[in-house]
């Protein structure tokens, strides 16, 4: 199965995962080709290679917006 990288739009058969967070809030999570995870991982960025279709699935779930707190009047 082929993906597409999501920052070169490169056609790819073994995508990586980008993901950075702040404060438990995710500010990126995509899937990139082999050479745009070289690149993420000379900015310090955490890379996971994919192994299977089965674990790429389950980085394409849809994430919850964040809400924000209510206010106490």
């Amino acid at each position: 199965m082929e993906f597409v990288c999501r920052r070169c739009t490169q056609f790819t058969k073994t995508p990586y995962h980008v993901t950075t967070e702040d404060a438990g809030v995710v500010l990126l999570n995509m899937l990139v080709c082999p050479s745009c995870a070289r690149l993420a991982k000379r900015l310090g960025l955490p890379v996971v290679k994919m192994e299977s279709a089965k674990t790429v699935a389950k980085t394409k779930r849809v994430q919850q917006p964040v809400q924000p707190r209510p206010s106490i009047r």
